[in-house]
């Protein structure tokens, strides 16, 4: 402990028990060891020294030094607090809003141990409640109405500046949030009818959080923002500075400079990331601009309400998968490169980090424990979308309670095969293949790349600070071709690339068609994949009935479908009429040609056509018009149950399976797993 004005001799003198053979008696002046005054002290352990005109006390035996300090009060040895409050300095800033309104209130308490500054509500209560500072007015907000337009009004880092500047006339309002934030929109638009002009602390974190608010202003019709150039500033030197150095602060705002956006060329930029990676990863140009896009979107999330997850994957291993993800951890916005995590260090470091996830070997974190991976894939969906968050327990006081963790944010996901189809939807699938030996790609050592890829990393951090404000209100146009989902994972990528301008709009549109269009389609559930091939089979013939066998038969002669060969057998009449049933369409007696068969009518499948597949789907605009009576073709509806078999209970099996979230290639398996089965029992049975 340091205290000034203490005499460290009178302190050791009075201290001396004065017992013969007692350690504390050989202290010399100022020197020594004597009795703790806080502790039965049996063996002289406190000691007492001068440096610099300071005081130093301290107890070897670990007592608190706030406890000794009490002791001495007590003993009339030390000064007592009381007699330091002035050493203390506490200050309030109002934050109102411009209808001046008090809004919340800054405190600020300045003492011999530095600063602390807290939140408190117009009530005295401390803290905001969980509003965010970046919603909160700037500070001098209630002056601003008095102004007339165009005029000038400079913007200071923090409450203190802005006091010091309006203490000598000038117009001002200072930011609240610190320079780590930004001051959100509604905080900056009464700015807009005047002329900013933006002074920032000198130091590193300062003239980015300027930078940021002017793209902002900008980017909310701001003609005009200005900024101060103060060339002899001290090292954080801030405007409150420059009034205590009678800098003349109205020379500094009359020749302020216009801000002017930096002079980072995006598309250059993406051309310089996508080249960067080619040069170690053997990849398409539509897979090479997709990954390009989402790195710079690592570093402009804060514009986006949803993020695309990058799918890495391949067929088999040594494809270069887990290459990439050590590539794109040069390049991406504080890289977390992991393998096998649990769920609570997953949670808990997305929530207090914010990074950007490389997450390899996802097809052993989903193919292992069951309960692992369910909280695993229930990050990935919910970390989807701003706002998502994951519970888990922790203890408070003792007790243990649910939280709520924030996980949105940018992730990779690297494995073999596909992910479970609530994952995959979510993102961008980057297939990966074994590099032939006729393609060429340099050898990846991290140490000799660091130093190419720290220079786009900059630039993407420089050109970052002024995108996202301009991202935030973008609506870029979306392909028709692309689904809801995939209209959703696009939308921040379609957003660069049209604010890159060059060729990367329509390079991005195209790569979303080639590596999303069909990702629907690929990843569907069996049911949905049967309605598009029936909806097929009825276009190609150009008919609008169709009897369950012969249906079934058509079906079967697809090649790219399922239904021809399932452990040797083709889907039969059976079989499609246990599918279909999940979806409410039944056989029925229909005529053809003058005869009655169970069969199946194209009305019957417009309704779940335009809820499962919108994208072909048909769209009368009133569906009972086209539902034939009885005397075109219906005998009777009919259930028929009795039409079902082995085959049909896998098929049904396999259904239930995809539409509860496991892939295509796993309802298949478990097809074929119920289908031996059932063979077994038949075969016992006989």
């Amino acid at each position: 402990m340091i205290w000034k004005m203490v005499n460290a001799i009178s302190i050791l003198d009075a201290l001396r028990c004065g017992r013969n053979g007692c350690d504390c008696l050989k202290a010399l002046p100022g020197k020594g060891h004597v009795h703790c005054p806080a502790h039965k002290d049996t063996k002289p352990s406190f000691s007492v020294n001068e440096k610099n005109g300071t005081t130093l006390v301290h107890c070897q035996a670990g007592c608190a030094q706030d406890l000794v300090i009490a002791a001495l009060e007590e003993k009339g040895l030390w000064p007592r607090a009381t007699a330091n409050k002035s050493n203390y300095r506490e200050t309030r800033f109002q934050v109102r809003d411009i209808d001046d309104q008090l809004v919340a209130v800054h405190v600020r308490k300045d003492g011999p141990r530095g600063k602390k500054m807290w939140w408190e509500q117009p009530d005295g209560t401390n803290g905001l409640n969980g509003m965010p500072v970046s919603t909160l007015p700037l500070y001098g907000s209630e002056d601003l109405q008095q102004l007339p337009d165009g005029s000038p009004v400079v913007v200071t880092e923090g409450e203190s500046s802005r006091d010091a500047l309006r203490s000598m006339g000038i117009a001002s309002v200072g930011t609240v949030t610190g320079a780590g934030d930004t001051p959100g929109n509604d905080a900056l638009r009464p700015l807009i009818r005047l002329r900013p002009i933006l002074w920032a602390d000198n130091d590193e974190p300062g003239h980015p959080h300027m930078n940021r608010i002017a793209a902002r202003l900008s980017a909310l019709g701001c003609l005009t923002v200005g900024i101060v150039d103060w060339p002899e500033a001290p090292h954080k030197g801030d405007a409150a500075d420059a009034v205590n150095l009678g800098v003349d602060v109205h020379q500094l705002i009359a020749t302020s400079q216009k801000w002017e956006p930096g002079n980072i060329d995006l598309a250059a930029l993406l051309d310089d990331v996508a080249a960067f990676v080619r040069r170690y990863v053997v990849l398409t140009n539509h897979q090479l601009r997709a990954i390009a896009l989402w790195v710079a979107h690592t570093y402009a999330i804060d514009a986006a309400d949803c993020t695309p997850y990058l799918l890495i994957q391949s067929a088999e291993k040594r494809s270069g998968k887990t290459l990439l993800l050590e590539v794109l951890s040069l390049l991406v916005a504080r890289a977390w490169f992991t393998g096998r995590v649990t769920k609570a260090v997953l949670v808990r470091r997305i929530a207090r980090l914010g990074p950007t996830l490389l997450l390899d070997e996802t097809d052993a974190t989903f193919s292992g424990n069951k309960e692992f991976s369910e909280g695993i894939r229930g990050v990935l969906n919910a970390g989807y979308r701003r706002g998502g968050v994951d519970s888990i327990c922790v203890q408070v006081d003792g007790e243990w309670v649910d939280q709520d963790f924030p996980v949105f944010g940018p992730k990779a996901l690297s494995g073999i095969g596909v992910l479970p189809d609530t994952v995959q939807d979510r993102g961008i699938p980057i297939e990966m293949l074994r590099k032939l030996k006729t393609e060429e790609a340099e050898k990846f050592r991290r140490k000799d790349v660091l130093p190419n890829a720290t220079p786009l990393v900059d630039a993407l951090i420089t050109w970052a600070d002024e995108a996202v404000p301009i991202l935030e209100p973008a609506k870029p146009d979306i392909p028709d071709e692309l689904g809801d989902r995939a209209a959703d994972v696009w939308e921040p990528l379609l957003a660069i690339a049209d604010m890159a301008g060059g060729g990367w709009p329509n390079h991005a549109r195209q790569a979303a068609l080639a590596l999303s269009s069909t990702a629907d389609q690929e990843d569907d559930s069996w049911g949905v994949t049967l309605l598009k091939d029936i909806q097929k089979v009825l276009t190609n013939r150009k008919v609008d009935r169709l009897p369950s066998v012969e249906l079934a038969s058509a079906l079967a002669e697809f090649e790219e479908s399922p239904w021809g060969d399932i452990r040797g057998k083709p889907l039969n009449a059976s079989g499609l009429a246990k599918m279909l049933k999940s979806f409410n369409i039944k056989p029925k007696q229909i005529r053809i040609a003058g005869t009655t068969l169970k069969g199946y009518l194209r009305y019957d499948f417009i309704d779940a056509w335009e809820r499962y597949t919108p994208e072909i789907g048909e769209t009368p605009k009133h569906i009972d018009d086209f539902k034939p009576s009885e005397a075109s073709g219906i005998v009777s509806p009919s259930d028929d149950s009795s039409e079902t078999n082995a085959l049909g209970e896998t098929l049904n099996h396999a259904y239930v399976s995809s539409v509860s979230g496991v892939s295509a290639s796993q309802g298949i398996q478990e097809a074929f797993d119920a289908q031996e089965r059932d063979d077994r029992r038949w075969r016992k049975e006989l």
